[in-house]
């Protein structure tokens, strides 16, 4: 098995790596020779700074490369981001986010230097703006990047940070709180449903402009937990209706009434007002039978009953800093939340701690076919544990306990996940690093004929291949990185883990000193990785 550990002092993680020189340490298909191999579980290591480190620069949005740039703790770029866009995505702006949770709980501490990752979340969060789909309000995922930018703003005025100007940083966050209002209001005015489409769902907001009449549990963390956020930290908020408390809570009220199902304890992915319309033809579960209509779709999707989980606690945290903690709004979301974190809790798998891909099926499951060409296999394809539903499961978890939101406690159910989690999914990168795999890259519902939200289509859909230790698939995926580092933070916070694991610290005076290209230097470098005695190391100094 494979243990990473590091001093909270000096900070160098030292991997011994049999080898002489650097192209050595790779196998024929270029992935480094340990790969792979999984981590075991200690108590006390810091693991959001361990994972930050190692990915900060390398991950992916789906398959998009959306790693952002290494810093210094001088605000000085020393690795180019590998994040080219100039628009805001939802996936690294999820990974930008939890770097920022986890660099605030950490920003006062000796043992982290939170410097660096504020920098690299700071280039990003001021080279990217909104992209026009979201300002236009046809697509929520388009702004749920905004969040980053209130502990951004928060974090700039601090006086930690002094390579940054505070007062620009702060009227930036403001450009983007506008626009990401100005988007939501759009939305609400344009994509929205009707009472002339289905009376009990009127005023519900579409999952995006092209997914006609739909709501998504994915959306009701994209849109209505931005707008409670903009209320409260935004000085520039002006309302969009005469009760905007009300239009988040009726998002939650709308979706629960047409995905929740009391028998299983869970919520479908989504529902369509309109099962007679083209638009969800293709799902796998929806009946447009007068009389008989069935709204909603066929299957539970892990992550997407995660982001609803999460929502529901970032909108309740919202509404109890509004004073709106008495409210029938805030008591009937609060009930939803106790209902579906026990409904989670069932299906969390006793042997690991953690949840699977589909949630109302165990390891026993196995998808034989999928009817669409659109796959990435014809083999059959068993129901697997799944990485990102479970971060964002444990996070949710720990955070509503924190606030005490949650009636039951779920702190062993909690910790048990975390650990099974570590075990699971965090695997050696081969340099020094870790990557977290078994991530469903994606998933959905129409759009095209392929999407049709059966249970083969969520294990067998081209878009829904999971990420692993084989090939191009090994990398860690962004939905998962955000979601274990706000779950890793949280965790932390339980735990008050203040240090991490000492290790002998391995600094031998003499031996000649590589950069990871082969070139000799001169000394050890102030940060990053380099070469010594054949053995790849890493180096943390504030």
């Amino acid at each position: 098995m494979y243990n990473i550990r590091h001093t909270g002092i000096i900070r160098i993680v030292v991997i011994a790596i049999a080898a002489v020189a650097w192209h050595s340490l790779y196998a024929a298909d270029g992935i480094p020779q340990n790969a792979g191999e999984h981590c075991t579980f200690e108590a006390g290591l810091r693991y959001s700074e361990l994972v930050i480190n190692s990915r900060i620069n390398d991950f992916k949005a789906n398959t998009t490369a959306s790693g952002f740039g290494v810093f210094d703790h001088n605000g000085q770029m020393v690795e180019t981001p590998q994040n080219s866009t100039s628009v805001l995505d939802y996936v690294p702006g999820l990974v930008a986010k939890a770097i920022l949770e986890a660099a605030d709980y950490y920003k006062d501490s000796h043992d982290v230097d939170v410097a660096p990752w504020y920098y690299a979340v700071h280039r990003y969060a001021t080279t990217c703006d909104i992209a026009s789909n979201g300002k236009q309000g046809k697509s929520f995922d388009d702004l749920n990047a905004v969040k980053l930018y209130f502990k951004l703003a928060e974090m700039a005025s601090s006086q930690h940070f002094e390579s940054t100007d505070a007062t620009v940083t702060t009227a930036l966050a403001n450009q983007r709180f506008a626009s990401a209002l100005a988007g939501i209001a759009k939305a609400n005015n344009n994509y929205v449903i009707t009472e002339q489409t289905l009376a009990g769902a009127a005023g519900g907001w579409w999952h995006k402009s092209s997914y006609t009449n739909q709501m998504w549990c994915d959306g009701q963390y994209m849109g209505p937990a931005l707008l409670a956020q903009i209320i409260n930290e935004y000085d520039g908020y002006e309302p969009i209706t005469d009760d905007d408390w009300g239009l988040i809570a009726r998002q939650f009220t709308i979706s629960w009434q047409y995905l929740w199902n009391d028998e299983v304890k869970l919520l479908y992915h989504a529902f369509t007002a309109d099962p007679a319309g083209s638009a969800a033809s293709s799902w796998a579960g929806v009946s447009a039978e007068t009389g008989n209509e069935v709204y909603h779709s066929a299957e539970y999707w892990g992550r997407a009953e995660a982001w609803y989980f999460l929502a529901l606690v970032d909108v309740l945290e919202q509404m109890d800093k509004a004073g709106r903690a008495e409210t029938q709004d805030y008591q009937t979301l609060r009930g939803y939340l106790q209902q579906l974190a026990a409904g989670i809790a069932s299906k969390q798998d006793a042997a690991t701690g953690c949840w699977y891909q589909l949630l109302n099926h165990d390891g026993t499951f196995v998808a034989d076919s999928y009817s669409s060409s659109y796959r990435y296999t014809s083999s059959p394809v068993t129901n697997y544990l799944e990485s990102s539903c479970t971060a964002i499961f444990i996070a949710a978890y720990l955070k509503g306990m924190r606030l005490g939101l949650l009636d039951t406690n779920y702190t062993e159910l909690a910790k048990e996940a975390y650990r099974g989690f570590i075990q699971q999914f965090m695997v050696a990168d081969g340099r020094g690093g870790v990557h977290l795999i078994s991530c469903c890259k994606s998933a959905g519902l129409g759009g095209k004929n392929y999407r049709d939200g059966s249970a083969a289509y969520y294990l067998m859909g081209k878009d829904t291949k999971p990420t692993s230790t084989s090939g191009s698939d090994f990398y860690t995926e962004g939905k998962v990185l955000g979601g274990f580092i706000l779950a890793a933070t949280e965790y932390e916070r339980l735990t008050e883990t203040t240090s991490v694991i000492d290790a002998q610290v391995r600094q031998s005076a003499g031996g000649d000193i590589f950069s990871l290209d082969g070139i000799r230097i001169m000394d050890v470098p102030q940060q990053g990785f380099f070469i010594r005695d054949g053995k790849l190391m890493v180096r943390t100094q504030r």
